[in-house]
């Protein structure tokens, strides 16, 4: 054996690891940001229902709506289904149709001419360009 002779990487077992890194990437991405919305619905639901029964919201925690949700289940809050419903129902959409919105409305703007405000006068080489002097 030559000791001179570098140790090469296989080109086809480098294609293929090429081949499984974007998919890898793009599915641990989708589970962080899947992670991260839940949590954050999670979060909000128990911030509009601590909000809904008039106690400190900043108290709420992130267990806060599975807890109550528990203690509805076992009958200590009879009346509670409703709010539960609704906190859920407004975490979920402030937590994963907040963002989306925001991206549609910077995505809608971009490239395009705005029609109101973006009068201006014409310059003269403008005027030129025309034909009309």
């Amino acid at each position: 054996m030559d000791i001179n002779r570098r140790s090469r990487i296989d080109p086809d077992a480098a294609n293929a690891l090429a081949r499984h890194v974007r998919p890898t990437a793009i599915t641990v991405a989708a589970l962080v940001l899947l992670t991260g919305a839940l949590l954050a619905s999670l979060w909000l639901a128990s911030f509009f229902l601590y909000a809904s029964l008039r106690v400190n919201p900043l108290y709420a925690g992130l267990w806060g709506w599975p807890d109550a949700v528990l203690a509805w289940h076992d009958g200590l809050m009879p009346n509670g289904g409703r709010r539960l419903a609704g906190a859920a129902l407004l975490g979920v959409l402030f937590a994963a149709g907040g963002p989306v919105m925001g991206l549609y409305t910077v995505w809608e703007r971009t490239g395009r001419r705005r029609l109101y405000g973006s009068a201006r006068f014409a310059s003269e080489a403008e005027i030129r360009a025309a034909g009309l002097l």
